[in-house]
């Protein structure tokens, strides 16, 4: 026997020619034809005007839904094939009591539509395709009787239990006994003249009485009246059900459920929908996804669970990449000093939190025994470090060959000189790889006694990159005070250029000499002498450091031995500016490979005597060369590339990156050059008066310049066309700065402005100063400038001025800064001073009461008392 047909036909009629057999309601209805007038009792009058009692709250054409069932095909293989096809009817479904009259303050979903994914479900039963589809609206279903629609609409009964109560022989057929039901169910709401398929209605108290058995009567009564002990059938009942009315039946309870019903079953429910994929996920796979994220979400993803604080705070590359991309520059030294001293352990917070030195409270060697980090403790132990036991990646077993060579050669340069290296320290030399050096912290530092031991953890870079993010959050809290040390530097001449990093601070006066600091102290390391000329331009990379003289020299320097290693002649006036471009990626190939550009370091310089000139940066180690003077042949200098010749006056401003270069000139041009070849590939013309500054735009393949005729102008180098005219200043815009997507500009008219370099439009307009600004630097956060008597700080995403870093300042000369530190030479009572303000000092642990207060060292980097200031040279 086999069963097909759509899944959905509305028809009643049966046509069959097989031998009489009778079957249930789910399987095929029996072919029997029973004349059913023959056995229809005309209903009396008195019945028919009977009350009859409706729980639903809707008349007899209202329904909740209808099932429908697909045809059912029986093939009988005698001596002759017989194929009976019989359609059932939709069994129509009741609409429950009504919840219109529910109030939606304690009902929220009462008046809530079905969705319309629940309206139309297709299931099945068994083999047997099934169909159930909902009204649009159950709950306008009419209430009043209303006139019998066609048969394919017609109402059903509650359940299959009401057809054997109309069935007048347990012979009959299913769909006769229905057909026989309907028929006798019309004569109460229309008149036997009525020639109409009417609904099906199997309410026992809808049926004639003559009908109406005793024994079923009472079965409808309790069906009708439901109490608590049906509770088990009802879940049976729900149980027994397809998943998809499953979801249908759900929602019809959630309907009739007040609000604190929908909140306990929110807070059961919710969290068994949730998943913790990086959890379930391998590891490897997790912090594949974990290096996506940025530092918020890093930090608000740690705060979920546990699990998840270990995984993101235990990824060191990740938080690696993040403190290198973010433009934190760790020191040097400060690695080792974060390993050695236990700072993955701590977690200061606060304006005066600050890193301990936790290998003072290390274990000592009996107690490294026992440490759970060290030895193979039992699992109880072991849980109390799961960041280093589960979510800490391991050492690899094999370096490099040249990894394994130069920790080789410390090996025996220690034990020569009577020195053996911490065990720490060996795992850092072996690789800088961010999970070697967090095995290395865990080793120096194994399981201090800190915080809960729940949520202890190394967590090595993300404590690296959350001091650093604190220090750069300091400078905008007024309440954190800087650590402030000042010193005499050039006697009374001007500071033409300045640079530092953390170790030592360089400056270049007009006095012909360089001085170089320590950073931290103040004190004299070395004066670098030689210059006939004042100095008007450095740079330096490393320990090499390049000077421009008005003698028309360019010099290179070793810092640490204060020599100079190469002389340089060829321009004809003074050296105004350069710049030390090193190789950088600019591309790609036709291959794919990265394209690098220059291919070598090079010195590019700029002179009033109107050319560029291009050299080799000597590499350390390079023979000495000293040129005395211009030769014949340039050729001749084995460090000499090329002129650029090409402008007619003062070559004021340079800017380079990669192959191109652009500079400024005092004939009112920029020109821009393919540094290779010497090409010139724009002279870009517009401005009416000298330009003093350039920057390079290498993002949009745009520069910038600012002029004497007040005015900055952004250039296409694509096909050199001016993009947009910068207007607003009112004297000359000497200086331009572009970093993270702000283009500053400062002008003798004593404003600043910073400008949007993708569309021209000017942000914010810093006006405070009195006087001409003469030096300024700016990043992301802030912008730092200085002007006649003033250095003042600005929040560049706001454009208002935070705080004033310097006062009572006769001149400002110079100001640089970087992470934690603010270098400016200034000049007070017409002597010149080098002010360094250092924000991360209270980060490093020094006292309240040495920050906020500027202390004056002398050349030795000894404080001296205020009356003693006169008097430097001790």
């Amino acid at each position: 026997m086999s069963f097909d047909g759509p899944s959905s036909i509305e028809i009643t009629q049966v046509h069959s020619s097989a031998p009489d057999q009778s079957a249930s309601l789910s399987a095929s209805p029996s072919s029997h034809t029973i004349p059913t007038e023959s056995r229809l009792v005309r209903p009396r009058k008195r019945d028919m005007e009977e009350p009859e009692r409706d729980d639903s709250g809707s008349g007899p054409s209202s329904a909740l839904g209808q099932f429908a069932m697909a045809p059912a095909t029986r093939t009988t293989v005698v001596t002759t094939t017989t194929t009976t096809t019989t359609t059932f009817p939709p069994l129509v479904v009741r609409p429950p009591r009504a919840v219109r009259n529910l109030d939606t303050r304690r009902y929220p979903l009462a008046m809530s539509p079905t969705p319309t994914s629940l309206r139309n479900l297709k299931f099945k039963i068994g083999d047997k395709a099934m169909v159930f589809n909902e009204p649009e609206d159950t709950n306008n279903a009419p209430t009043e009787p209303q006139r019998p629609e066609p048969y394919s609409q017609r109402s059903a009964i509650d359940n299959v239990m009401a057809q054997d109560m109309c069935l007048p022989s347990p012979s009959l057929s299913p769909v006769t006994a229905m057909n026989a039901l309907h028929g006798e169910s019309s004569f109460e709401s229309e008149g036997l003249d009525v020639d109409t398929d009417s609904s099906l209605d199997h309410s026992v108290s809808r049926l004639p009485k003559s009908n109406r058995l005793q024994d079923v009567g009472s079965r409808a009564k309790k069906i009708s009246s439901p109490s608590l002990m049906d509770m088990p059938k009802v879940l049976e009942f729900f149980d027994s059900v397809p998943e998809e009315l499953k979801t249908y039946l759900m929602y019809q309870f959630l309907r009739r459920c007040p609000k604190p019903t929908l909140h306990f079953v929110a807070e059961v429910v919710n969290p068994t929908l949730k998943c913790d994929f990086l959890a379930l996920l391998p590891l490897e796979l997790s912090l594949n996804i974990v290096k996506y994220l940025d530092v918020q979400t890093m930090c608000r993803a740690a705060q979920v669970s546990k699990k998840w604080r270990h995984i993101i705070n235990s990824d060191e590359k990740t938080w690696k990449e993040l403190l290198e991309r973010d433009g934190y520059i760790l020191s040097d030294g400060e690695l080792d000093q974060a390993i050695r001293e236990g700072w993955g352990w701590q977690f200061p917070s606060g304006t005066d939190g600050h890193e301990k030195d936790l290998s003072v409270l290390s274990p000592t060697s009996a107690d490294k025994e026992t440490s759970p980090a060290l030895s193979p403790s039992g699992p109880s132990e072991r849980a109390l470090l799961p960041s280093l036991s589960l979510n800490r990646r391991p050492k690899r077993k094999a370096n490099t060959r040249a990894s394994s060579r130069k920790l080789a050669k410390r090996k025996v340069s220690s034990s020569t000189n009577g020195y053996t290296e911490p065990d720490w320290k060996k795992g850092v030399a072996a690789s800088e790889a961010p999970y070697a050096a967090a095995n290395a912290a865990a080793a120096a530092v194994p399981y201090p006694d800190v915080g809960l031991p729940s949520l202890r953890g190394l967590y090595l870079f993300k404590s690296l990159y959350r001091r650093h993010h604190a220090m750069r959050k300091g400078w905008m809290q007024p309440e954190l005070k800087p650590q402030h040390i000042a010193f005499r530097a050039h006697d009374r001449h001007v500071v033409t250029c300045l640079q530092f990093d953390a170790d030592k601070i360089l400056t270049g006066s007009d006095d012909t000499n360089i001085n170089v600091y320590d950073t931290r102290t103040g004190a004299l390391k070395a004066t670098l002498e030689g210059h006939e000329g004042g100095v008007w331009a450095l740079e330096y990379h490393g320990n090499t450091l390049v000077s421009g003289s008005t003698d028309r020299s360019v010099r290179v320097w070793d810092i640490e031995q204060a020599r100079c290693t190469q002389v340089f002649h060829g321009h004809t006036s003074t050296v105004r500016c350069l710049q030390i471009l090193l190789p950088t990626e600019i591309g790609q190939d036709a291959n794919g490979h990265p394209e690098i550009m220059p291919k070598q370091p090079l010195i590019i310089t700029g002179s009033r005597d109107s050319n560029l000139r291009v050299w080799k940066l000597p590499k350390p180690g390079d023979p000495v060369y000293y040129q005395t003077g211009p030769l014949l042949d340039d050729t001749e200098c084995p460090y000499f590339v090329r002129v650029l010749p090409g402008h007619h006056h003062s070559v004021r401003a340079i800017a380079a990156h990669g192959d191109t270069l652009v500079s400024g000139s005092y004939d009112c041009t920029v020109k821009v050059w393919k540094i290779s070849t010497g090409q010139t590939l724009h002279t870009l013309q517009g401005h009416s008066m000298k330009v003093y500054s350039v920057v390079l735009d290498p993002k949009r393949n745009r520069c910038i310049s600012g002029a004497m005729d007040h005015t900055v102008k952004v250039w296409s180098l694509d096909d050199g066309s001016v993009l947009y005219n910068l207007e607003g200043h009112s004297s000359l815009v000497g200086l331009l700065a572009l970093e993270s997507d702000f283009l500053v500009s400062a002008a003798a008219d004593s404003t600043l402005r910073i400008w949007d370099p993708e569309h021209g439009h000017c942000r914010y307009k810093l006006s405070a100063h009195t006087g001409a600004i003469t030096c300024f630097q700016h990043d992301g956060q802030k912008v730092i400038s200085g002007s006649d008597r003033t250095l003042k700080m600005w929040d560049v995403t706001t454009g208002q001025c935070v705080r004033d870093l310097l006062t009572d300042l006769s001149g400002v000369w110079q100001v640089r800064f970087n992470n934690r530190k603010c270098v400016a030479a200034v000049q007070r009572d017409n002597l010149t001073y080098i002010e360094v303000l250092d924000f991360g000092a209270a980060r490093d642990g020094v006292s309240v009461n040495k920050l906020g207060h500027r202390r004056v060292v002398n050349r030795r980097g000894r404080e001296i008392l205020p009356s003693a200031v006169d008097d430097m040279s001790e």
